[in-house]
């Protein structure tokens, strides 16, 4: 095949000779030039393959051929390396000539691609740039590297960087999956066609080409359709800055100023819409947490500086599973005022510029100035930390050109109001509203099930409802009037006499409820198939819309040619033809810009009507949520819920409840159940009974369904009266955050104490196993003390979990106001005589007694958990099941000699003194046998004698104690120490007089 043709490329990072002196000149950098790199690449056609091999030359090369092999290459990946030093190098002076020498000598060791591409790299440095090369978008450098893990594409060597390619009309879809990876993606275009430049002044250059196009999470929405559009989902920017954080010791690892000042905006780019709130917030940001977990924000705005806490906890949210991109900028430049200079002037500057373009009329400059007015009075009424975080959005936008949505488009809404009740981040996680706590997923959480919507707008505005119940009563019952009606319209078809038309003629004729049920469904349904409306008009306010191409059949006159070519035949057209079908392009492309002209007019024109159109979508998204519920409330059975008047006493009345999700999976297989809360009766239950009984279930239910009530729902129960609650508060399950620090009992405690600054005597409290995560006594004894502060001092509705006896305690001190209550169950009923023999049943029988939930919430506290039959369940292995058996009864008898213990010396306080340590030398006499029904009766006892059976039973008692203390026989002393239990229990049921604070 002949000698191989071989082709020498120098690096871009090569050394920079000065053509004047080989000595080094004052103005130069006092550091050694580094060493030549080349490298010599090999073309084999018979192979039809490349490969590279690099040579590194230590010192200048000779003017003859070296006679020896180079030293190896260096690693590929140090072309990366190097690339970001070239970056990285400053600029050198125009004023000094050796350094503009020396920048054009390294300069035209690149081809003008490569040049441009550093160009663009120095102005765009956090950029991932996607370079439009003919028929190819191409990226260079790091860029490449990053888009080939990314992308899954081939990265090579060409010239002087590391490049990889796509086709060009897979460019949204690359896009799309780069910018859903977290980068912020730029797209450079060539500026010029082939036809335009070949008729320019730049003939022999390169293409002219700029970044036109930016992307991230937060903004991909907002861009063309066709890059857009990959979900209905909400794309909020969130920007956040704070105050009163102690910045001085950072450095030092050590912040002592816990609470700050949060301020917050919240952007949906696509969309239009515009929050902004100011809050205080304590050392576990549980109020910045609900505002992040409500909005489920693409992209994050810190303005620095922010606290330790601050930015531990939205970098965990923001971490490497979500892909949500976090950005920095400083907003010490908008201290003292600065930040409202700079968010006015950039207001009147863009409003100034508005009016020039548009045309001018007497109607549309009274319009402009009033909407002028109202949007400077919603900038002056914003809190001064959230104009802060609106300056930094401002900024921040500009660079990709959608800073106007903020000062013309967007309507200014704060986060959180008195008319709705804003949901904690524990109440959004542990009631599963947005997510199950399993996958993440919107599945089996409450915002699935009640969604029924049919466009993408109205199940945005539907997310906003679910996370914002109302607060005020009469936007509740209209809302529910508002479902009520629709609902109607669903069954049968009669005629309503509030709904008309105008015939032809002009006289009245009623409409069927069916028709109206018709023409809203059918109506929800197109815009459901349609695009969406709502991102379509906002993409015209923001001039990114592209215009539809139809296709169209025109004919051309017949002395046309036909250019084309066959296996046998070969046409061409003549020069004519050439020079004018040259000319056509050239019209062409000068057609295309005049089109783009025209287009860019027609969306600034429409962009005058952007909030009459904003606000007609917003009435149709209420609408479809409307129709959502009533669809709801239709298919699941569902009864509207009686709210009571503000000056009467707060109540939840549920009658059958159910549990919205679980209904939909069990069917007819879930059990309902009652639920009474009055703030002038019983308003805090306590719910005890055996693990996975279902404890948990009821009181989120309760919960779920006074949220469905207060977001303008019907509700999953036979009948429910309510009163408006201003908060629910949930203390659910055990987590902790090792990235924050916090561990498992810390966010117990944290979430109690959100709870008890925050509940008020209109709130619904519901906590479900506080105080585990310490030890027994501190566990009961925190809980214990908050359960008091709830009912005493806060005086809400309470539903408290727990498997601590002792809780119930808390009874005697508030009379008629706490219920106990329990999941009510069956078991064997099995009464084993007491029996001393060889042959009784092992210890591997006992307690081995299936038990059968029946979910039903019944008054009474329950007796156990039933913890070893959930550890069989979990499949523990059988040796740690019979041990922790053991275990367990040995530990009941020993409260079991407690409580008789003091029992007895209560009753004989000077005969008989007995403790744990002489148990085994008092002198009792034999078990006397009762039979299966006997119940212990017993006198009133005063201290100076007992009846004769109370003191049988005593006798009992300890005659069983002492049988179970003998540890010749294992199974004997367990059976025993069961009898003990049985009796003591039935002892204390039949002399409640005693007070047993040990129990």
């Amino acid at each position: 095949m002949g000698k191989q043709k071989q082709q020498v490329i120098s690096r871009f990072f090569a050394p920079k000779p000065n053509p004047s002196s080989q000595s080094p000149s004052p103005s130069q950098s006092p550091f050694p030039n580094p060493p030549k790199i080349s490298a010599t690449v090999s073309f084999s056609p018979s192979k039809r393959s490349k490969t590279l091999e690099k040579t590194l030359s230590l010192t200048p090369p000779p003017s003859k051929k070296p006679k020896t092999l180079p030293p190896p290459p260096p690693p590929p990946s140090s072309l990366n390396q190097r690339f970001l030093q070239k970056l990285l190098e400053p600029s050198p002076s125009s004023s000094s000539p050796c350094a503009t020498t020396a920048t054009a000598t390294a300069n035209a060791k690149y081809t003008p691609l490569e040049q441009q591409v550093l160009d663009l790299k120095s102005r765009y440095p956090d950029v991932l740039l996607m370079v439009e090369v003919g028929y190819r978008y191409r990226f260079f450098g790091p860029d490449a590297e990053t888009a080939a893990k990314v992308l899954g594409i081939q990265a090579h060597v060409d010239h002087s960087f590391l490049t990889a390619s796509i086709p060009t009309f897979r460019l949204q879809f690359h896009i799309r999956r780069l910018v859903t990876a977290g980068y912020k993606v730029g797209v450079v275009k060539q500026t010029e066609t082939a036809t335009i430049k070949s008729h320019g002044s730049n003939r022999a250059g390169p293409f002219a080409r700029g970044l036109s196009a930016l992307y991230t999470r937060a903004t991909l929405e907002a861009a063309a359709e066709e890059v857009g559009g990959g979900g209905d989902g909400g794309n909020y920017l969130v920007c956040v800055v704070e105050k009163g954080a102690l910045v001085e010791n950072r450095d030092c690892g050590v912040e002592c100023n816990f609470d700050v000042k949060v301020g917050l905006i919240g952007v949906e780019i696509s969309t239009g819409e515009f929050m902004y709130g100011e809050f205080n917030d304590g050392v576990t940001r549980a109020v910045l947490e609900s505002v992040v977990l409500s909005l489920a924000p693409a992209e994050i705005l810190l303005g620095e500086p922010v606290s330790a806490q601050t930015e531990k906890l939205l970098l965990a949210y923001a971490g490497p599973s979500s892909n949500v991109r976090v950005e920095r900028a400083s907003g010490d430049s908008f201290k003292d005022g600065g930040a409202l200079a700079e968010v006015m002037s950039l207001y009147e500057n863009i409003s100034e510029d508005v009016m020039k373009l548009e045309p001018h009329s007497q109607n549309a400059e009274t319009s402009k100035e009033e909407k002028h007015l109202l949007g400077i009075e919603g900038i002056m009424a914003m809190p001064e930390l959230a104009v802060r975080a609106l300056a930094l959005t401002i900024r921040y936008l500009k660079q990709f050109g959608f800073e106007r949505i903020l000062c013309l488009g967007a309507s200014f809404r704060p986060f959180s109001s008195k008319a709705e009740m804003t949901l904690s981040a524990n109440a959004l996680q542990q009631l599963e509203v947005l997510k199950n706590n399993s996958d993440g997923s919107e599945n089996g959480s409450l915002l699935q099930s009640m969604n029924h919507t049919l466009t993408a707008f109205g199940s945005r505005l539907l997310r906003h409802w679910v996370t914002h119940p109302l607060c005020d009563r009469n936007s509740i019952s209209a809302r529910l009037d508002a479902v009520s009606e629709i609902a109607e319209s669903m069954g049968p078809c009669r005629v309503s006499q509030d709904v008309v038309i105008l015939d032809e003629e002009g006289s009245c004729s009623p409409i069927t409820q069916s028709e109206v049920d018709y023409l809203l469904s059918s109506v929800l349904t197109t815009l459901g198939r349609s695009p969406d409306i709502q991102r379509g008009i906002t993409r015209i306010f923001h001039r990114t819309a592209t215009p539809v191409e139809l296709a169209s059949d025109v004919r051309v006159p017949s002395n046309w040619a036909k250019v084309n070519s066959t296996k046998k035949t070969i046409r061409y057209h003549p020069p004519e033809v050439i020079t004018a079908l040259d000319g056509l392009s050239l019209a062409k492309e000068e057609l295309l810009v005049a089109c783009r002209a025209t287009w860019d007019n027609f969306l600034l024109g429409f962009g005058r009507y952007y909030a009459e159109f904003q606000a007609a979508v917003q009435a149709l998204a209420a609408l479809d949520c409307l129709h959502s519920l009533a669809v709801l409330s239709r298919n699941q059975n569902y009864v509207r819920p009686v709210l009571l008047d503000d000056d009467e006493p707060g109540q939840i009345q549920i009658c059958s409840g159910r549990h919205p999700v679980l209904e939909s999976i069990l069917q007819e297989n879930f059990v309902p159940n009652d639920t009474n809360l009055h703030l002038d009766g019983e308003y805090c239950q306590i719910i005890t009974g055996p693990n996975m009984g279902g404890k948990s279930c009821y009181i989120r239910q309760v919960a779920l369904i006074a949220i469905m009530a207060q977001v303008g729902s019907f509700v999953p129960a036979s009948s429910a009266k309510f009163h408006v609650l201003d908060g629910i508060y949930t203390r659910i399950g055990a987590s902790d955050s090792i990235q924050r620090g916090m561990s498992t009992f810390f966010e117990e405690l944290s979430e109690a104490s959100h709870i008890l600054h925050n509940c008020t005597s209109r709130s619904l409290v519901i906590i479900d196993e506080l105080g585990r995560g310490t030890s027994t006594h501190d566990g009961v004894a925190i809980a214990y003390a908050t359960l008091h502060h709830l009912i005493n001092q806060k005086k809400c509705m309470v539903l408290f979990v727990t498997h601590y006896p002792k809780i119930m305690a808390i009874k005697d001190d508030f009379p008629g106001s706490v219920g106990a209550y329990h999941v009510s169950y069956l078991t064997p009923q099995k009464n084993p005589k007491l029996s001393i023999s060889k042959s009784d049943p092992g210890v591997d029988n006992l307690d081995r007694g299936d038990v059968t939930f029946l979910y039903k919430v019944v008054p009474g506290m329950a007796d156990k958990s039933f913890g070893l039959n959930v550890a069989r369940l979990a499949q523990l292995p059988p040796s740690c099941i019979a041990r922790a058996s053991v275990m367990a009864a040995k530990l009941e008898a020993e409260v079991s000699t407690r409580v008789g213990v003091r029992l007895a010396q209560k009753v004989f306080p000077e005969t008989l003194v007995c403790t744990e340590e002489n148990l085994e030398e008092v002198n009792l006499p034999n078990q006397p046998e009762f039979s299966d029904g006997e119940q212990l009766r017993s006198s009133s006892v005063d201290g100076e004698g007992a009846s004769e059976e109370l003191v049988r039973a005593y006798h009992a008692l300890f005659s069983c104690l002492q049988s179970a203390l003998d540890g010749t026989n294992p199974t004997n002393s367990l059976l025993s120490l069961k009898e003990s239990l049985k009796l003591a229990v039935r002892m204390v049921d039949d002399n409640r007089q005693f007070e047993l604070s040990d129990w």
